[in-house]
């Protein structure tokens, strides 16, 4: 089985060669200052940094780029997947060398496409939280998982319709965002119990378990490919109406011009650093606190592997990886290792608060080294070392303390709703 590593990867590096230009800060009269950031636009204190100039590099060099490698990741993960489904069934029987080779391309592709979304994570905005999220979920639903639901709809998939009932055709685009996405795809691609995760089998599933395994190998091969071409569906949505003419990255490059929904460039940005927080209730809480029972778990206050992120495919530290890299590169507006741009750092000198900048750039490297630290995945780490994780989430914990605090306030922006009573 292909699992994810820990390095800086492929996707990454992608990422940083996607990235062009430069900007620089210019004077202007937008106002920072504003009552704590909200979208009264009221300016308190004027500054001269370029708020606009900083919506426009971040938009342009680091949210679109992220966008646009993430749809073509979904197309290389389909490919892949495809030619492994494509492989005559006694070669998948016998595990030949090729049918071998072409599964660990699937695996890999899938882990592509999973770094590639890791960092839109952090980068929640516009059509992805349009509907309740209801994009962003179609195209990862975790922490909301079902792995019933995927099995049923993988016979559901087979069979061309649902749970036997002539009457209500198959149609993986009017299925629940649990039983679609990247979650699904890793499930069918790595979970090796072949049998059905269902407490109770319904008519579909009746004879499920009683089959071949490479009956049942067959039948996730089918729905795999039709749920990677239904991301890739999504993914050309995002772009759509993120790009072009009336894209949501044109509302957030005219803030404060007729047409856009945004009164000024702070409120724009103050709908990027609202994403910046998904390291605070995600990363650190959801990825890290429960798992290791500082949150409560499944297990109730103890270690708990079985709730980490990736279970199957272990790619759970990969994952908080790319999170951690799409946080800094939204902070610095450039990714890693490419040429340095305008970004929040910038912001910060110019208000006089470099030192909250140097400790949140201190902090990303001390995550990043503890992270590396961790020689496992996640969830044996957390059986064999609870201390290397514990460490990773008070690392994380140094940069999100940060985040709320001084860089919110020394910024003049507001804190997300969901964020306002974490204390912690």
């Amino acid at each position: 089985m292909k699992t994810a590593n820990f390095r800086l990867g492929a996707v990454s590096l992608a990422l940083v060669l996607a990235l062009t230009g430069c900007g620089e800060s210019t004077s202007s009269s937008q106002g920072d200052g504003f009552n704590n950031g909200g979208d009264q636009g009221v300016v308190i204190d004027p500054t001269t940094f370029d708020e606009a100039q900083l919506v426009a590099n971040l938009v342009d060099n680091v949210i679109t780029p992220a966008y646009n490698l993430f749809y073509s990741q979904a197309v290389a993960q389909r490919a892949a997947i495809d030619a492994y489904c494509a492989l005559e069934q006694q070669s998948i029987e016998s595990s030949s060398e090729a049918a071998l080779a072409a599964m660990d391309d699937a695996q890999t592709a899938w882990l592509d496409a999973m770094s590639a979304w890791q960092h839109i994570e952090v980068m929640q905005m516009g059509p992805l939280l349009d509907n309740n999220a209801e994009l962003r979920n179609r195209i990862y639903s975790w922490p909301a998982i079902s792995r019933c639901g995927v099995d049923q709809d993988v016979v559901y998939h087979q069979d061309g319709v649902i749970n036997k009932d002539e009457t209500r055709p198959y149609d993986i685009t009017a299925r629940t965002a649990t039983r679609r996405g990247l979650f699904a795809l890793q499930h069918v691609l790595f979970n090796e119990q072949y049998d059905h995760h269902c407490s109770v089998a319904n008519e579909a599933l009746a004879d499920w378990n009683g089959r071949t395994v490479l009956d049942r190998k067959v039948a996730r091969c089918e729905y795999a490919v039709t749920a990677a071409d239904d991301v890739i569906v999504s993914a050309q949505e995002l772009l759509d109406k993120w790009q072009g003419e009336t894209g949501f990255a044109v509302q957030l490059k005219t803030a404060g011009e007729a047409g856009s929904q945004f009164e000024n460039a702070h409120v724009a940005l103050n709908h990027i650093t609202d994403a910046m927080f998904y390291l605070t209730e995600m990363v650190k809480d959801k990825k890290l606190a429960e798992p290791i029972g500082i949150l409560p778990n499944t297990c109730g206050t103890s270690a708990c592997p079985e709730d980490v992120e990736s279970v199957d495919a272990k790619s759970s530290l990969a994952n908080i990886q790319a999170n951690l890299l799409a946080f800094e590169a939204l902070l610095v507006g450039n990714t890693y290792g490419a040429e340095a741009m305008l970004g929040f750092d910038d912001y910060l000198d110019e208000e006089q608060a470099s030192a909250t900048k140097e400790r949140m750039l201190a902090a990303i490297a001390e995550t990043k080294a503890a992270i590396a630290a961790i020689e496992s995945d996640l969830g044996t780490a957390l059986i064999e070392n609870e201390e290397q994780v514990r460490d990773v989430h008070t690392k994380v914990k140094s940069i999100t303390d940060e985040l709320k605090n001084d860089f919110i306030n020394e910024l003049a922006l507001e804190l997300p709703t969901t964020s306002a009573g974490d204390n912690d």
